[in-house]
């Protein structure tokens, strides 16, 4: 997997992984930065009119950042394509996966409106 930036302002400054067939993912609670379940997985961006987030995206080995990740869990991935979209469904991102389950962590610069969201799949 190769390791994959790009800045975004997305709307309603939210972006969501999933596996590339599932467009499944929890709905938006504004107290929590990270929502998911086994086939989706919701976090949050810088503002939208404030600037662009950067989205990093590729394997454990290439994004850990040596800190504790905010989010740490499963992802179900039975197309073995995981893919980054906004809010309509735009994708954004989109990297291959070994397997039918993939752990993902995910890092960010603030805890409520991060300018930097490093994700990691394994």
């Amino acid at each position: 997997m190769m390791r994959k930036t790009i800045q975004i302002s997305p709307p309603n400054s939210q972006l969501f992984i999933s596996d590339k067939d599932a467009r499944v993912v929890p709905d938006f609670l504004p107290q929590h930065s990270i929502l998911s379940t086994p086939r989706g997985i919701t976090f949050v961006c810088f503002p939208e009119q404030d600037g662009p987030t950067e989205v990093t995206l590729g394997s454990l080995e290439e994004v850990d950042t040596g800190r504790a990740p905010a989010f740490e869990g499963e992802l179900e991935t039975p197309s073995r394509t995981v893919v980054i979209s906004t809010v309509e469904w735009e994708e954004v991102l989109r990297v291959q996966v070994a397997s039918a389950r993939s752990l993902v962590k995910i890092w960010l610069s603030h805890p409520k409106w991060p300018e930097k969201v490093v994700i990691g799949l394994k």
